[in-house]
């Protein structure tokens, strides 16, 4: 086999495996108290790493509840919403070593 074939049986392996969620970018959302806007579909998919837009809707629903019971609270007048990084697994870590 030479190396065109390696890398075309690779990459039909890597094809065949189930699609994988994007790693969350280091983005912000920003919620204005005064006039809160829905943030675009995109936006919360590309912060929470969700490639479905349903399930980027639906998540963005529950998002902007929590920043409107945020909003609720004396003297907020922004909701910044940011993504947390994952949690490192321990046996993960202990399998690389």
């Amino acid at each position: 086999m030479n190396l065109s074939a390696l890398s075309l049986a690779a990459a039909l392996a890597l094809a065949a495996l189930p699609a994988a969620a994007t790693p969350p970018q280091a983005a912000t959302l920003l919620i204005d108290c005064e006039r809160p806007a829905l943030p675009d579909q995109q936006a919360v998919a590309r912060l929470t790493g969700i490639d479905n837009l349903g399930q980027a809707y639906a998540v963005r629903a529950r998002l902007m509840a929590e920043a409107g019971r945020a909003c609720q609270r004396a003297g907020t007048q922004q909701v910044r919403i940011v993504s947390a990084p994952p949690a490192t697994d321990a046996r993960r870590l202990a399998a690389a070593r």
